[in-house]
C-alpha cells in the first residue's frame, strides 16, 4: 500500500500546496493524479525498466516547452518525476534503459549511535534492492484502491463536463 500512498498522495499534496502560486486547478491535479501510478504498469513488462525511465518524461516536458496551455502537461510531467525519484529511493530504477541495463538507487537511514546522524546512500546496482520487504508488487488493497481512484477520476471528469446548456452565454439586457 506504500507505493499507492507514495505515487499518489505525496505528489498530490505538493502540487495541492503549491496550486495557488502556481494558479493550478485542483480538478486537474486530482484528475491527473493517476499519473502518479502510470509507470506502475511496466509490471507486466520489464519492472522498473520499461516505463521507470527518464525517456517517459521526454513526452509532457516537450508538450510542456511547445504547448501554450502548460498547466496539464506540467502536472503529468511532475506525477511521473516523482514517481521517479520515490522509486530510486525504494529500491532503485533502471533510469536510462534500454541504453544502461544498471539500476540507480538511494537509500535514507537514521543512525543513532553516536548521536544523531542521517546518512544518504546512493549508487549503481546490477540489481533492484529488496530493502528486506516481501510484499507483492500488485496487492489486492493496492489494486481496489487504484479501481476506486480510477472510478471517482471519471466521475469528475464527467461532472466538470457538465450539461452543453451550462455553456451558453448569458445575454444581458
Amino acid at each position: 500500500m506504500s507505493s499507492l500512498f507514495n505515487h499518489i498522495f505525496i505528489p498530490f499534496v505538493i502540487l495541492f500546496i503549491f496550486a495557488d502560486k502556481l494558479k493550478l486547478d485542483l480538478k486537474k491535479i486530482a484528475i491527473f493524479s493517476f499519473f502518479g501510478i502510470f509507470l506502475d504498469f511496466d509490471i507486466f513488462l520489464f519492472h522498473r525498466a520499461s516505463f521507470h525511465n527518464i525517456f517517459i518524461l521526454i513526452i509532457p516536458l516537450l508538450a510542456f516547452i511547445f504547448m501554450k496551455y502548460k498547466e496539464t502537461p506540467g502536472i503529468i510531467f511532475f506525477y511521473l518525476a516523482s514517481a521517479l525519484i520515490l522509486d530510486i529511493f525504494d529500491g532503485g530504477v533502471y533510469l536510462f534503459y534500454p541504453f544502461y541495463d544498471n539500476v540507480f538507487f538511494a537509500r535514507t537511514e537514521i543512525w543513532f549511535h553516536h548521536g544523531f546522524m542521517p546518512v544518504l546512500d546512493y549508487g549503481i546496482s546490477k540489481n533492484i534492492m529488496n530493502n528486506g520487504r516481501n510484499e507483492p508488487m500488485i496487492s489486492s488493497e493496492n489494486f481496489a484502491v487504484s479501481v476506486i481512484l480510477l472510478v471517482f477520476i471519471l466521475i469528475s471528469f464527467i461532472w466538470s463536463r457538465g450539461k452543453p446548456e451550462d455553456h451558453v452565454p448569458v445575454k444581458k439586457s
